[in-house]
């Protein structure tokens, strides 16, 4: 749940970072869906405005939407594309309270009376994601392949369907996620060996994903942080 009041001064944007996950947001009269983004996510804030958010798991929205998940790639789509006519019954029962509890509580009820099928794919999709995410031994799509006992082909489907993007990328987004941890703990970081780990050719490539991804390359990432004692 996000609100500003930036009247009478400049607008913000506020950038994030990726993830793979499918992302929901209520906004007075322009609900949508976000697909993954592959590079950083920006929105422009000004005026007076809020916004309320549903994070889904990866592999959670494709029952909703059943529609392969890399159709919304790097867009968004209105709530009512997915929803029809309830979009603004959902947009309305949410953002017409003030207290932070009763949205969520709404939010839930809502997507609980229309909770599909329960998929067995889309939870093996998140149970990979998981592991990737949590396992930094994970450093190829062989590693994911051999873990799960999947084929290659039948790995990239599910993926495309199920998360969005392919699992190469979720592989080096997570890795570059922990690379700004360590940046941020002020522990040192052999850029080289890192890039030729997670399968680059060459450290301009990774240069340029880290970039793309936290919006700094890693030696300008490094400047902007606080001086340490």
């Amino acid at each position: 749940m996000v609100s500003w009041d930036l009247r009478g001064v400049a607008p913000y944007n506020a950038q994030t970072v990726s993830h793979p996950s499918v992302q929901l947001g209520l906004r007075k009269g322009n609900s949508r869906i976000y697909g993954v983004v592959k590079g950083r996510s920006s929105h422009v804030l000004e005026g007076l405005g809020e916004i309320f958010g549903v994070k889904f798991r990866p592999g959670g929205f494709y029952p909703f939407l059943k529609s392969p998940l890399s159709r919304l790639t790097n867009r968004s789509i209105p709530l009512n594309d997915v929803f029809g006519a309830s979009a603004q019954e959902f947009e309305q029962s949410v953002l017409s309270h003030k207290d932070g509890v009763m949205r969520v509580n709404a939010a839930e009820n809502f997507l609980r009376q229309r909770m599909p099928v329960r998929d067995e794919t889309a939870v093996l999709a998140g149970q990979i994601v998981d592991e990737i995410c949590i396992n930094r031994e994970v450093m190829t799509v062989e590693d994911v392949v051999a873990r799960f006992h999947l084929g290659k082909r039948m790995l990239q489907r599910m993926f495309d369907q199920y998360v969005g993007v392919a699992p190469k990328w979720v592989i080096r987004v997570y890795r570059l996620h922990e690379i700004v941890e360590r940046l941020n703990s002020g522990k040192d970081v052999d850029f080289a060996a890192l890039s030729q780990d997670l399968g680059y050719f060459d450290q301009a490539h990774f240069v340029k994903d880290f970039k793309s991804i936290v919006g700094h390359t890693p030696t300008g990432y490094l400047r902007q942080l606080p001086k340490r004692p």
